[in-house]
């Protein structure tokens, strides 16, 4: 009696090691921080949204399951969502290029400084 339930023990600290393991093995990773922020990440993943409720709409107004006067209201309603996904990704896009135009005019100017302190102390470049 003693030895099965040391065996059943044994073979659940075993099952419970295997299926932990991968969580364990991903939290000890490093996570590199998205490229993205996730003020975009949040509206691209809305937009897909959307557009699934639309592909759905319309399959749904073809089977005969909205009618044609909810399958125009909800369609208008969906789109109106989905310009304003639209315009919010530009101009987070837009603000982006712009802060990433930003930093390259500043590197460009510490690589100028870095040339002409160089040229100044008469280390050739």
């Amino acid at each position: 009696m003693l030895m099965g339930t040391v065996v059943l023990l044994v073979v659940a600290v075993a099952v419970l090691a295997f299926v932990l393991h991968p969580l364990w093995v991903a939290s000890r990773r490093s996570v590199s921080p998205s490229p993205y922020p996730s003020r975009l990440l949040d509206l691209l993943a809305e937009r897909d949204a959307i557009l699934a409720a639309l592909r759905d709409l319309h399959l749904d107004h073809e089977t005969g399951k909205v009618t044609e006067g909810e399958y125009q209201v909800l369609r208008l309603a969906l789109l109106a969502e989905a310009a304003r996904v639209l315009r919010a990704t530009e101009e987070l896009e837009r603000e982006l290029e712009l802060s990433i135009e930003q930093e390259i005019t500043q590197l460009r100017e510490l690589a100028r400084q870095g040339e002409s302190n160089a040229s100044t102390a008469g280390v050739p470049t």
